[in-house]
């Protein structure tokens, strides 16, 4: 805990050193209303059409997590604002690119990235080995839709879909119910899941070369 503690110290540091850190505070709530809005309207789109969806998500989620592990190394090796921003972009594309072509990559992208971000929502912890326990269950959400993918990927969006999108919405509206929004993220999910496999049904894909559909 305490290398945490140092870590985000130095981090801090550098954020005011570019002066990222004042500019962060100054406009604090409306940056949080900006992502709390993007936020219920993906977790929206993610819960009706994850499936339908899954290779611009891959790439989403992939230039997400790229980018945060770029700039986040960036900013601990570099002072300069054009080589963070760089080294942000970099990895931001690499991670994309390859949870794009390489497909099982991309699966545990996809479901790792929307299950370690709806905990994360629903359950914000300050403890490393909680957050640590997330990534986990993603990367195991991720493997798990190798062999079921189509039942897999369609209750991970639907489920993790609606949760987001009620808790993003309850934050908005200001309310701080963890179980009335597990409730309402429910129910939504619901909804989700049962449209997905409607539009699966109507609209079967073919599954990737080499790969054979599961029922």
């Amino acid at each position: 805990m305490e290398n945490i503690l140092t870590q985000w110290t130095i981090f801090k540091e550098k954020l005011i050193y570019l002066g990222y850190w004042d500019r962060l505070l100054a406009h604090l709530d409306t940056l949080v209303m900006i992502i709390l809005i993007g936020v219920l309207l993906f977790a929206l789109m993610n819960c009706f059409l994850g499936h339908q969806l899954m290779r611009l998500w891959m790439t989403v989620i992939g230039l997400g997590i790229g980018g945060c592990i770029g700039g986040y190394f960036g900013l601990r090796k570099f002072y300069d604002k054009n080589t963070i921003f760089l080294c942000a972009t970099i990895c931001a594309f690499a991670v994309a690119i390859a949870a794009t072509l390489i497909y099982r990559v991309g699966l545990v992208v996809l479901c790792g990235g929307v299950v370690f971000a709806t905990l994360e929502l629903l359950f914000p912890v300050s403890s490393m080995s909680v957050h640590m326990g997330f990534v986990a269950l993603g990367i195991v959400a991720g493997i798990g839709a190798f062999e079921r993918e189509t039942i897999v990927v369609t209750w991970i969006t639907g489920v993790c879909g609606g949760l987001a999108a009620a808790r993003a919405g309850f934050l908005l509206l200001d309310w701080h119910s963890t179980i009335a929004a597990v409730v309402a993220g429910g129910i939504i999910a619901a909804l989700g899941i049962k449209y997905q496999y409607s539009q699966i049904r109507k609209h079967p894909s073919k599954p990737p070369k080499g790969k054979k559909r599961t029922p």
